[in-house]
C-alpha cells in the first residue's frame, strides 16, 4: 500500500524538476533558446521579403503580358470573322469586363456583333419554372412556333430561335414580340430591341455554387443551353475564367466546365477558360474559327483543357 512517505517524495520531485528548469531556463539555456528564436524571426522575415519581391515581379510580368497582348490582338484577330454575325450571351454572375472586351473583340474580328443578351438569374431559378414556362408559351406563341417541348426545353428552344440560325433571319414585328415577352417576364436582357439572328454564338460564362445536388442541376441546364445554341449555329464557344470558390459553398463551378464535363457538349461547342486575361478575348476569336473550320478545342489551364491557346493561321 502507498504510504505517506512515497506521496511526499513524488511531490518533492516535482518541485525539484520545476527548481532545476527555472534554473536552467533563467541560465545557461536562456540565451541559446533566445538565440534561436531570433534566428527563425529573421529568416521567416527573409523569407517573406522574398516571396513578395516575387510576387511584385510576377504582377508585374502579368501585367506586361496583358498589355503587349491587347496591344496586339487588333492584329491578330482583324478579319478572321468577317462575314459572320455574332450574338454575345451572357450568365448570371459573368464579369462585366469580360464582356465589354469581347464584345469588343467580335468588332475588330470584322463580324457583325447582332446584340448582347444577359440571362437573368430565375431562368436557372427551381422557384420560378411556372413563369418560365408561361414565358416561353408566350414567347412560342408570338414566333409561330410549332413545337411540342414544355417548361424549360421549350423556354430554351425560344431563346435559341430568337439568337442564333445558320441562315441569317432579320429583325421582324414577330421576332421583337418574342424578345419582348422573355425581357418582360425577367429573364433576359437585351442590348437591342430587334435582334437579327448570329451564326456565332459566344457564351460568357459565370460562376455558380451550392451543394452537389444544385451544381449539378445547373450545370444540366447550361448544357442544355450550349446544345440548342450549337445545334442552331455555326459556332458556339463557351468563354469564361478560372473559378473562385464561394464562401460556405460545397461546390463552385461554371459554364466552361458544364460543358467540359460531358462529351454531348464537349464535343459541340468549344471552350476558353482563361477570357479574363490578355489574351483571352483574342483566344475566344481563334476558337470560333477554328469551330467554323469544324474543329473543337478546349483551351487554357483549367481541367480538361486541350491546349493552352488556339493555333494562330496565317
Amino acid at each position: 500500500m502507498i504510504d505517506f512517505r512515497y506521496h511526499l517524495v513524488s511531490i518533492i520531485s516535482v518541485f525539484l524538476a520545476l527548481a532545476v528548469g527555472i534554473v536552467l531556463g533563467a541560465g545557461p539555456l536562456q540565451a541559446n533558446l533566445g538565440n534561436q528564436l531570433s534566428d527563425q524571426v529573421a529568416a521567416l522575415r527573409t523569407e517573406k521579403q522574398g516571396l513578395n519581391d516575387k510576387l511584385t515581379t510576377s504582377e508585374k510580368l502579368v501585367g506586361a503580358s496583358d498589355e503587349f497582348a491587347t496591344a496586339v490582338q487588333p492584329r491578330v484577330v482583324t478579319g478572321r470573322l468577317t462575314g459572320h454575325r455574332a450574338v454575345v450571351v451572357v450568365m448570371p454572375s459573368a464579369d462585366g469586363t469580360m464582356v465589354k472586351n469581347i464584345e469588343e473583340v467580335v468588332r475588330q474580328s470584322g463580324a457583325v456583333l447582332t446584340g448582347t443578351v444577359s440571362i437573368g438569374a430565375d431562368w436557372f431559378d427551381p422557384g420560378r419554372g411556372a413563369e418560365r414556362e408561361q414565358a416561353g408559351r408566350a414567347g412560342a406563341a408570338a414566333l409561330g412556333l410549332d413545337s411540342t417541348a414544355t417548361g424549360d426545353a421549350l423556354l430554351t428552344t425560344v431563346l435559341a430561335v430568337l439568337t442564333v440560325a445558320k441562315a441569317p433571319v432579320g429583325p421582324s414585328a414577330a421576332r421583337t414580340a418574342g424578345l419582348k415577352a422573355l425581357v418582360d417576364a425577367g429573364l433576359l436582357d437585351s442590348s437591342v430591341p430587334d435582334l437579327p439572328s448570329a451564326d456565332v454564338a459566344i457564351i460568357v460564362s459565370g460562376d455558380f455554387a451550392g451543394d452537389d445536388s444544385t451544381v449539378s442541376a445547373r450545370s444540366d441546364a447550361v448544357r442544355s443551353l450550349v446544345e440548342a445554341f450549337a445545334g442552331s449555329s455555326r459556332a458556339t464557344v463557351v468563354a469564361g475564367g478560372s473559378t473562385v470558390a464561394a464562401a460556405g459553398q460545397a461546390v463552385t463551378s461554371n459554364a466552361v466546365q458544364a460543358v467540359r464535363e460531358k462529351s454531348e457538349t464537349a464535343n459541340v461547342a468549344a471552350t476558353v477558360d482563361h477570357a479574363r486575361s490578355g489574351d483571352g478575348p483574342a483566344a475566344v476569336v481563334l476558337a470560333v474559327e477554328d469551330v467554323l473550320d469544324e474543329r473543337i478545342g478546349h483551351y487554357g489551364v483549367d481541367a480538361g483543357a486541350t491546349a493552352t491557346v488556339p493555333r494562330v493561321r496565317p
